[in-house]
């Protein structure tokens, strides 16, 4: 595979910075399962790249060398840890950077960024007026030109692999027990010149493999910024909301492995379900545009049939009626600023966005600016807040 250089070395200036990304999560799987989930990350995620790329690793938390993960994972057997966690940022070699260590010392002293122009940014709106944060959001929910220009960051390759061990609670009625986790990949479409297919047809082969080992496989593929996980997952991840005196839900480890795992995280391109949630859908909606769906023994993908690159937010619209039951439901808070950069990239109602008045002077001093804005799924139940320090206003 030919590589373009990595753009930590482009000419001091904005890139064209979107990323081929994967995410994935299960629930409720055996010892066995995860095993040999691993054995393929090592193989199709870890070993496709060493010959070309530098990385920096970390497994349970510990710095590791690709040697000595090789190694261990050569001699887990079937003792596996409660909790797993395998990370990495992974850089293209160069005449610079041959080595780990100059790949730590490029980051650490941030080299890369010296003579960069890093101009505040001019926003489209008043923060600080209602109204115009209002008609900026109604006016860019289906912006089709969406920009993803911006400086590059030291990392061409990036994966993040996340799972635990749910022991069954004989205080509940669900009897879901096992694995629960997610795994997140992403390569800089700046090193493959923008050239996504052989990359989206390598990844889509490796959802398939891991189709053929996880029954409760869920996965998206996607062109995005480099991302942990899908736009929508980001609007709608169930956290709590914190110093806002926000009265949610009880929200606890089992409610959230329950809303959060084993269901679909995303509207994108490239959609897999298992054929359990692929039974709860409505199949009618299936043969309208863009809609292409492919079957396999333990899962489906439910596509845009269109190339990545050409999936705008209509065909999300499009795709979101079908899927939204499958989706994971919840809700999050965001900056004004942070949430305007998902305007165009998620599928999201007006009835999900709440924009919320901070009413008292000494809280707003903590927060910053006079709005923030809550996102939330209808399904959710109403979240309360002090109404002598909030005020929420729905979009319209």
């Amino acid at each position: 595979m030919e590589y373009k250089k990595s753009s930590i070395f482009s000419d001091k200036q904005k890139i064209d910075n979107r990323n081929l990304c994967l995410y994935l999560n299960f629930k409720n799987e055996k010892n066995e399962n995860i095993l040999n989930l691993l054995k393929l990350i090592e193989k199709d995620l870890i070993e496709k790249f060493e010959d070309d790329f530098i990385f920096d690793m970390e497994f349970n938390e510990e710095p590791i060398t690709n040697k000595y993960l090789h190694n261990k994972f050569n001699n887990i057997g079937n003792n596996l840890n409660k909790k797993i966690n395998l990370l990495y940022d992974a850089i293209l070699k160069s005449e610079s950077i041959s080595t780990k260590f100059e790949y730590k010392d490029l980051i650490s002293k941030r080299i890369f960024m010296e003579d960069w122009d890093m101009s505040e940014i001019e926003f489209e709106f008043d923060l600080n007026d209602i109204d115009s944060i209002k008609d900026y959001i109604i006016n860019n929910m289906k912006n089709t030109n969406v920009d993803y220009l911006s400086e590059p960051t030291p990392q061409d390759i990036g994966l993040n692999f996340n799972c635990e061990y749910i022991e069954r609670n004989e205080n509940t009625e669900n009897d879901d027990f096992g694995f629960y986790g997610f795994l997140s990949f992403n390569i800089s479409g700046y090193i493959l010149d923008y050239d996504f297919d052989y990359f989206i047809n390598y990844l889509k082969d490796f959802v398939k493999k891991c189709g053929q080992i996880l029954k409760s496989l869920c996965a998206n593929i996607f062109i995005s910024e480099k991302n942990f996980k899908t736009e929508y997952f980001n609007l709608f991840e169930m956290e709590l909301i914190e110093n806002k005196d926000i009265e949610d839900k009880e929200i606890y480890d089992e409610y959230i492995n329950h809303h959060r795992y084993g269901l679909l995280c995303g509207i994108e391109g490239i959609n897999y379900i298992s054929k359990d949630l692929f039974s709860q859908i409505d199949k009618d909606k299936l043969k309208n545009d863009p809609i292409k769906v492919e079957i396999y023994e333990n899962g489906v993908f439910v596509n845009i049939d269109k190339s990545l690159e050409d999936i705008d937010i209509d065909d999300k619209y499009e795709v979101r009626e079908v899927l939204d039951n499958i989706l994971i439901k919840g809700y999050c808070d965001h900056d004004v600023i942070q949430f305007m950069e998902f305007l165009g990239k998620v599928p999201i109602y007006e009835e999900e966005i709440l924009i919320v008045e901070i009413l008292e002077n000494e809280t707003r001093k903590d927060l910053y600016n006079k709005y923030f804005i809550i996102t939330k799924n209808k399904e959710v139940e109403y979240l309360s807040l002090d109404s002598d320090k909030f005020k929420i206003h729905k979009l319209k």
